[in-house]
């Protein structure tokens, strides 16, 4: 008998390839602003996301005054106000653009590993749901696109849900919307330490890190288990 009946599955970066999805809509933003793409002012947009969600997380409730939207329209607009900040972009403009982005995120899809037919074999004995940051429609159109649609049982994001991974009310929030959940027969599977596993690990569910690339382990968070490839993850579910 298997420990866990529903797996809570990461997007980005877990079942498909981030960073393909990014550089193909960072060059359409680009191609609008008249821009040259390179690698190097890629690199550079990857690193300022990370940082930029990341202070996100810690400063969330400072920036409560200044949210002119809802808070995920508002930020994710912004960042393009605070990368292209020699453009003086107004926040029309940064909105118009992260539509852009975010229509183009679904455009370049490759999944990591086949994990469409890990998923595929995985839902003959688990609920599958994919637990998101992404925008809604975005994550929708990836997962289709990935081949992942008609597998899962649910596609939950930080849009739906009016709130992000790793904060408590995105957990509440799925808590609600998934039939016949439990806690203590759930595992979330995820690449990102201060999201996926941090979220989970305080809402009181089992963790998977999905860390391909080896990196270090934080001091202040530890998952359940660690797995390098998702095929691993067979192992682990049957502990």
């Amino acid at each position: 008998m298997n420990k866990y009946n529903t797996l809570l599955f990461d997007l980005d970066d877990t079942l498909i390839d981030n960073s393909i999805s990014m550089q193909y809509a960072f060059q359409t933003v680009l191609k609008v602003l008249n821009i040259n793409y390179s690698d190097e002012l890629f690199h550079k947009w990857e690193l300022f996301d990370i940082v930029y969600w990341d202070i996100w997380q810690v400063e969330k409730e400072n920036l409560s005054h200044i949210i002119k939207d809802d808070r995920n329209t508002f930020l994710r607009a912004n960042r393009f106000i605070l990368f292209f900040k020699n453009l003086n972009i107004n926040y029309q403009q940064a909105k118009r653009l992260n539509e852009i982005y975010c229509k183009n995120l679904s455009v370049n899809i490759v999944e990591i590993e086949n994990a469409s037919n890990l998923i595929k074999e995985l839902k003959h004995s688990h609920k599958i749901v994919i637990a998101t940051n992404g925008p809604h429609q975005t994550a929708i159109e990836k997962v289709k696109k990935a081949n992942l649609y008609k597998h899962v049982n649910y596609v939950i994001s930080s849009d739906e849900a009016g709130f992000s991974k790793p904060m408590p009310e995105f957990f509440q929030y799925l808590d609600k919307k998934v039939n016949n959940y439990d806690k203590e027969t759930t595992l979330i599977i995820g690449d990102n330490l201060s999201t996926d596993i941090l979220g989970g690990t305080r809402h009181g569910i089992d963790t998977c890190w999905f860390n391909p690339k080896e990196k270090e382990l934080s001091d202040t968070i530890t998952p359940t288990f660690t797995i390098k490839k998702l095929t691993h993850l067979k192992k682990v579910i049957k502990k």
